[in-house]
């Protein structure tokens, strides 16, 4: 074996004990700190198989790596060639090896045994090795993939399989809400088929009614569990993303078949990173599905019913349709060669800006339609413009570590730095104005989108960068596929590269691992409540209505309302006032007319009984993670219900807690 080969061998095998030794340590490390004999039968045996089989496989590696120094080297070259043949023979049934490998990962990181895996070298070392066995087995089922082209698609298919383990927590039958908000979703989705689930008419959601559209569907089907309507909301999720992603590949025709697998592998972590909604990549499809630029009509009627479906969305996407139209016909349609150059040039952009223009009117009229058809107050609708703006939350901070700013900049430069890198010595083979068309819709989604962020009540993540983000993938992809149409009078073969194979690789290696590096990092918690604790809480809840509802008094289900829309809990009329959601929401933009019929209502003892979330009277600074959210929550919804109302019972283990008027309210403002 030549010289070269046995320094590419020594290299894994070195680079495999590196991190096998690393996972050694570390988990010789949790034993201590989580006291391991202390623990459960099941914990001990968990911890000493990891143990025992980590060893194993070091002591292995390490005197396979000591023998490729020894004589006996060409024996271990015979080895790998007879181990490498044998897999080979195994054809497709490597797959299922890498798949098992893929479920063994998320198993750890998502499963029982997740706490103890929470330490980032620890998990990105077990990613590692995840990886170079996936490379291994991608190679040997698919013999004519080369080394390189395997390393990248087990380094995405590992991703995604992960990715997808993510959502099958909340792929339950547990009856109470599985996050903050969660169990409200539904409620908002039976909004639209109220009448049949609650024998009146409640006017739909004001909030995301796409969304809410979208998640209604399961209702359709009589009857339809919790589970079911969990199901169809990650279903939501995988659908639209790839549909995106496969839309987005046909349109840069992509012809080899594992350039379009990973290209579409990474366009769906990158938009489920963000994440970009699935309410809200229905405008992406159609947009992507149905421009042509070659057909005008066609394009314009899209651009509408893109917009519609935006103007029931959210605010800062009225625009996006026609942005995302207009991104597309800068990237695929030269300038006209004229000899009228100004002629020419506002020819060209009539398009692009009529598409905007009508596009965006076109939202803003759809929300006004829904606004009113929905009967619900006109300036509920505007309660995004009244809340607080929180600038620090740019920069590091409790509620997103990164910070909106700096996380952002780690995703977005360095797509910029490949497209300037791609393009440096291509510039004039493209008419300025499509690229200041490009930057400017990409400068105003960036920078409304950082606005949206800081708002209170957002600036968790990156989702409200969400178009921006769709538009800088899209003049990414073009780019990178070299799909970027030459002006019409440039001769195609004076495009020239000049580029350092190295530089390319490095900034490519880099754009890659940004959806990888999100998605790995992605803590989900397994969530285990004891099936007894559940009915019992359930039943208690019951009785407890069942003697307020025998007198004909009211309940008020502040939260978890889906027990009453999968009927979990009986006999209990809907009142559609004052959810959680909702309820903060007005909180955080200080809505005083609908606060004061809240009030109002507290105050007068309107309700016999109300079901909520633990209330505390906990103030926090902004040096804790949602520190503003919590304080409106607490001044403005938590004190004036305890002013009025005293709790009876909580169940800690459901985050329940039942509340009935107070005797006492004398000192209540």
């Amino acid at each position: 074996m030549p010289n070269n080969q046995w320094r590419i061998q020594r290299f894994i095998l070195g680079f495999i004990l590196l991190m096998t030794t690393v996972v050694l340590i570390k988990i010789v490390n949790l034993g201590f700190q989580f006291d391991i004999f202390s623990r459960s039968r099941n914990v001990k045996f968990f911890f000493g198989v990891s143990l025992f089989f980590n060893i194993i496989f070091l002591v292995f590696v390490a005197l396979l790596l000591l023998a490729t120094w020894s004589s006996k080297r060409k024996s271990i070259a015979h080895l790998f060639n007879t181990i490498f043949a044998t897999f080979i023979r195994l054809k497709s049934f490597n797959l299922v090896l890498f798949g098992i490998g893929i479920t063994i990962f998320s198993f750890l990181m998502i499963g029982p045994f997740n706490r103890f895996f929470g330490d980032f070298y620890l998990r990105w070392t077990i990613f590692s090795l995840l990886v170079l066995s996936g490379t291994f087995f991608l190679k040997a089922a698919f013999n004519k993939l080369g080394w390189y082209q395997s390393v990248v698609l087990a380094l995405l298919v590992s991703t995604a399989g992960y990715q997808i383990a993510a959502f099958i927590p909340g792929l339950s039958t547990y009856p109470f809400s599985l996050g903050w908000s969660e169990g409200s979703r539904y409620y908002y989705a039976s909004l639209y088929l109220s009448k049949s689930l609650y024998g009146f008419k409640i006017p739909p959601t004001v909030l995301h009614p796409s969304r809410y559209l979208m998640q209604a569907l399961p209702f359709l089907i009589p009857d339809s569990p919790i589970f079911l309507h969990r199901l169809w909301q990650t279903i939501l999720w995988f659908a639209t993303t790839l549909t995106t992603a496969f839309l987005l590949a046909r349109r840069l025709h992509i012809t080899d078949g594992i350039k379009r697998l990973a290209f579409i592998l990474w366009a769906s972590l990158f938009i489920l990173m963000a994440p970009v909604y699935y309410h809200l990549q229905i405008p992406i499809i159609l947009v992507l599905w149905g421009f042509d630029r070659r057909k005008p009509w066609r394009t314009i009627l899209v651009i509408l019913l893109a917009s519609v479906w935006a103007g029931i969305s959210r605010v800062n996407w009225f625009p996006v349709p026609g942005m995302l139209a207009a991104i597309l016909y800068f990237l695929e349609q030269p300038v006209s060669a004229s000899e009228d150059k100004s002629e020419s040039l506002v020819r060209y952009l009539i398009e692009p800006v009529l598409w905007v223009s009508v596009g965006t009117l076109t939202a803003f009229i759809s929300q006004i339609l829904y606004a009113m058809l929905s009967n619900n107050p006109l300036d509920q609708f505007s309660s995004s413009f009244a809340s607080d703006l929180l600038w620090y939350r740019l920069f590091p901070n409790p509620t997103y570590p990164l910070g909106i700013l700096t996380g952002s900049l780690l995703v977005v430069i360095p797509l910029l730095l490949f497209i300037f890198y791609k393009l440096r010595y291509q510039w004039h083979l493209y008419h300025s104005i499509r690229i200041l068309g490009c930057a400017a819709i990409l400068f105003v989604l960036y920078s409304g989108g950082l606005v949206v962020s800081v708002k209170i009540g957002g600036g968790s993540n990156l989702h409200n960068l969400d178009a921006s983000l769709i538009v800088l993938i899209t003049i990414f992809s073009y780019v990178f596929f070299e799909r970027l149409a030459p002006e019409n009078n440039v001769d195609s073969r004076e495009i020239a590269y000049h580029q350092s194979k190295l530089t390319y690789r490095i900034l490519l290696g880099i754009t890659l691992m940004i959806p990888v590096f999100f998605s790995i990092n992605l803590n989900v918690k397994y969530h285990v409540v004891n099936e007894n604790t559940v009915r019992e809480s359930i039943d208690k809840i019951q009785q407890a209505i069942n003697t307020t509802t025998s007198t004909g008094d009211d309940v008020l289900f502040i939260t978890e309302r889906q027990l009453l829309v999968f009927d979990t809990i009986h006999g209990v009329s809907m009142i559609p006032e004052f959810e959680k959601v909702f309820l903060m929401e007005m909180a955080m933009a200080n809505n005083t007319d609908y606060l004061n019929d809240f009030y109002e209502n507290l105050r007068n003892h309107q309700y016999a009984l109300i079901v909520s979330e633990p209330l505390k009277i906990i103030s926090k600074g902004s040096s804790e993670q949602f520190g503003e959210e919590n304080n409106a929550w607490v001044e403005r919804v938590a004190k004036p219900i305890l002013c009025y109302y005293e709790p009876i019972e909580i169940f800690k283990k459901v985050r329940v807690e039942l509340l009935i008027p107070r005797q006492d309210t004398s000192n209540c403002p």
